[in-house]
């Protein structure tokens, strides 16, 4: 906590020192916001129109938090993995296979992923969302009904993907840095007939690393072109389609020890050049269409489609009983394929009875993702190494042959799992006094079933999805103090199919359920500039299925659905252009998360899978626009976690907490008319930092966040 305050103390004599030189009057600020050239987005008034509201952010009875694609061009942020919930307060990135996919904890618990509104949440799945494709990420808070109600109450993160703007506007960027970093990408803006009728937009990049650790390297390739077509002033159409192909050496860097986290050296790496090298690729297809029924009405309807496909394979490794530091690797398959089908219709509009004003939204939902996959393990080996002095080489002849990476249904540890839903749901903001008091009354039915097994290692029984059908209401009401300060609160409700066997042998279908009712202050600041945000909440985890007493049961083990987690805490976010050229993101978190109710008194208090009590996070960027070092830019910031557990399990018989994390980062920059050139530093302390877990034998088994590290990215626009 020293280091943060030292940070914190030196951050804020930037600020100080910053506006002691540079000072601009209030009602000049809108014009610097729209044609200042070095001017950077950080603050975003209104969500995106994906999220279907029509009601800006500061009105919104709902925390959300946007992030632009400035912001990750300024911390040189390529992926969801590398730092992006940095910007949010009490996000944070759960490390497992990051080289995949992004698993992301916020108020206790899993978010989902979105992607342009739709639920594209999948087992390992999607792949991590590239910076090059992103036009903002929204992080929602909390239950919202207005996008679903089958889910976990903690919120999810909704990526916007770029599309045609209707002006010309090119540009291409090079990225290089440590470890072999090269990458290339193009961002191609324009237009192909005149008015608005028909634009493009096609975004391509190819990059190729290697990683702090040894025996490993990724390379990635994305072509993501898209249209908008307007046959008449009335009616939108845009299409786009994204194609993702990644290789890599290994899913995630694990290691493992008997002798504690980050015993073993932070370039050490257990895969071996001659395992298999996994293959996944992605491809997308996103159609909306927008009819303007009317000058207050719109119809939308959208569909998305992805196929997501793994050729690859992954290793494991248990301890030796003789010898601690013999770690013995076995290998398993990774075949799999993932569709999704998803569709959305709703009209958004308003009337006005008297000097009232609805804002209504109405629609239909429909979710089909499936996911099959085959984990079957080889048979030989085990590979062994000693984990103070690994060898690499396996001997190829050794290894599973290509016929063994296939996807075979017949095999015993194929998967077969799913999610599908139908909703219905209908919200009405009414906004009173001249818009100064909302209310929101909103409901959604949603009828769901899930499903997960491997069907062959029970050989003629049927696999039965969980089932539930649930209604689920949302009362919301924002108050305006001022035109630019308000406060609002907010009950929602989510729930997710699950089934147990109960008590002889009864079968358990009551749903997980989870409930957040939400209290918060939005506030702009000198004309819209910049803003904060303070949160209150508590979110409730209820019908966990949790384990019954056998003795009530003959001896045999039942479950029973009282278990119940409670997550509570505050946040508060500050962000956007404090001063003329200075720029800021400071937020701070506290999550007091943790199992309420339990059959098994040991587990009460046990703090949630994945949380950490403070998050707290500083970013400021300085911007010269005057003088000799006009153009010229600075850039500090850390990041902080504390009373951090693991994601392993409430189940865990040995202690998950995790050391305090402190990372830091520091960049220059300089920006021209079409010109820039970024630099930074990252993990300028050159700290050991990393994320794992304590397994149930003992061992320690973590994933290392990379040493000190540099980026140069370089821009040209024309």
């Amino acid at each position: 906590m020293k280091n943060v305050l030292i940070c914190a103390s030196a951050l804020g004599t930037m600020l100080v020192s910053a506006q002691k030189k540079d000072t601009i009057k209030s009602n000049d600020i809108e014009e610097v916001v729209v044609n200042g050239r070095y001017y950077q987005k950080y603050k975003l008034n209104e969500v995106s129109g994906s999220l279907r509201v029509q009601t800006p952010i500061l009105e919104l009875p709902q925390n959300v938090q946007s992030v632009s694609s400035q912001v990750l061009a300024d911390q040189i942020t390529l992926n969801m993995s590398e730092g992006i919930v940095r910007n949010v307060s009490g996000a944070r990135k759960v490390e497992h296979w990051d080289n995949v996919y992004s698993n992301v904890f916020m108020r206790g618990a899993g978010i989902a992923t979105f992607m342009n509104g739709m639920n594209v949440s999948s087992t390992w799945g999607p792949i991590n969302p590239d910076a090059s494709i992103i036009d903002r990420i929204e992080f929602v808070k909390g239950p919202a009904g207005f996008m679903g109600s089958m889910g976990d109450p903690a919120g999810f993160y909704n990526v916007v993907t770029k599309k045609p703007t209707g002006k010309f506007a090119n540009s291409v960027r090079f990225t290089t840095g440590s470890y072999n970093l090269f990458r290339g990408e193009a961002d191609l803006d324009g237009v192909l007939v005149k008015d608005g009728i028909l634009d493009y937009r096609i975004n391509l990049m190819g990059s190729s690393n290697n990683s702090w650790v040894e025996n490993d390297k990724t390379s990635k390739i994305i072509v993501a072109p898209s249209i908008t077509f307007r046959p008449t002033k009335t009616t939108t159409f845009t299409a786009q389609y994204n194609y993702q192909y990644l290789k890599f050496n290994q899913p995630g860097a694990y290691l493992m020890s008997n002798d504690g986290y980050a015993s073993l050296n932070v370039h050490t790496n257990f895969n071996d050049p001659n395992f298999k090298k996994t293959e996944v690729k992605d491809q997308s297809l996103f159609l909306s269409l927008d009819q303007e029924l009317s000058k207050d009405w719109v119809w939308s309807t959208q569909y998305a489609y992805m196929d997501l496909n793994y050729d690859g394979g992954s290793w494991w490794g248990t301890f030796d009983p003789a010898n601690k530091n013999v770690l013995n690797r076995t290998l398993s398959n990774w075949q799999a394929k993932g569709k999704n089908h998803i569709f959305q219709t709703y009209v958004r509009g308003k009337l006005n009875t008297g000097n009232i004003v609805h804002k209504i939204i109405a629609g239909f939902d429909y979710g089909d993702r499936k996911y099959i996959a085959d984990f079957s393990s080889f048979a030989g080996g085990p590979f062994p190494i000693d984990i103070y002095n690994v060898n690499y080489g396996v001997d190829p002849t050794k290894l599973p042959s290509s016929d063994f990476y296939t996807l075979n249904t017949s095999a015993p540890f194929y998967n077969d799992q799913g999610v599908k839903y139908t909703s219905y749901y209908a919200q009405e903001q009414i906004e009173m006094f001249d818009n100064k008091l909302r209310l929101t009354l909103a409901g959604r039915y949603t009828s769901g079933k899930t499903y997960s097994a491997y069907p062959n290692l029970s050989p003629g029984t049927p696999i039965v999805p969980d089932t539930a059908g649930e209604f689920t209401p949302r009362v919301g009401i924002s108050y305006s103090i001022n035109k630019d300060f308000s406060a609002y609160g907010i009950y929602d409700k989510t729930f997710v199919p699950q089934s147990g066997t109960g008590i002889h042998q009864t079968l358990i279908t009551d749903p997980f359920r989870g409930q957040n009712i939400e209290f918060g202050l939005k506030k702009d600041w000198f004309g819209g500039r910049w803003n904060t945000t303070f949160a209150v909440y508590e979110i409730r985890r209820q019908n966990i299925l949790v384990s019954g007493n056998a003795n009530e049961n003959n001896g045999v083990a039942f479950q029973v659905a009282t278990g119940e987690q409670r997550a509570r805490g505050f946040e508060t976010d500050i962000k956007g252009e404090i001063i003329k050229g200075l720029n800021i993101i400071i937020n701070y978190a506290y999550t007091d998360a943790k199992t309420v109710k339990d059959t098994d008194p040991a587990k009460i208090g046990i703090q949630s899978p994945g949380n950490a009590k403070n998050v707290q996070n500083t970013w400021v960027n300085y911007r010269f626009e005057h003088g000799l070092m006009k153009g010229f830019g600075i850039s500090a910031g850390y990041q902080y976690q504390g009373g951090r557990q693991s994601w392993y399990g409430v189940s865990a018989t040995k202690d998950q907490s995790l050391p305090d994390y402190f990372d830091t980062n520091f960049g220059v920059s300089y920006v021209a008319k079409k010109f820039d050139v970024n630099f930074m530093l990252n993990n300028v302390l050159n700290r050991k930092l990393y994320s794992g877990y304590r397994g149930d034998g003992g061992e320690y088994a973590w994933i290392y966040n990379a040493p000190r590290n540099w980026r140069v990215s370089i821009g040209y626009k024309f």
